[in-house]
């Protein structure tokens, strides 16, 4: 019996169900930031940015692009400060509650593709 490897194809595969499934998980976890942000004149969230690397299995999601200096990371941090609609932790908050969601997605991604 002769077993013939193809590893590079397997790992070509598994790379970009990974990359599929990090690709939903993000836009999911940026949905749920959306949703979670303070919103006074609507530039913190207007100012919300997913950027996802499929080559390199990163995503990472900003807020705060053309604001004051610090001007985010004071409204993420401060819990002190009362907001009428979101809430302080609007990225900690989400991306705490959608861990094992989120490696759920890319589980299931990968699988599909295999």
């Amino acid at each position: 019996m002769t077993v013939k490897w193809h590893g590079a194809r397997a790992k070509a595969v598994v790379h970009a169900g990974a990359a599929d499934g990090l690709h939903d998980a993000a836009n999911d976890l940026f949905d749920e930031t959306q949703r979670a942000v303070p919103v006074l004149t609507g530039a913190l969230k207007a100012s919300g940015n997913l950027d996802v690397d499929s080559s390199t299995l990163h995503a990472e999601i900003t807020y705060g692009e053309g604001l004051p200096r610090d001007y985010a990371g004071i409204i993420h941090e401060k819990l002190e400060i009362h907001h009428d609609q979101g809430s302080a932790k609007y990225l900690e908050n989400p991306t705490v509650a959608a861990a094992r969601r989120f490696d759920a997605t890319i589980a299931a991604s990968i699988r599909r593709r295999l």
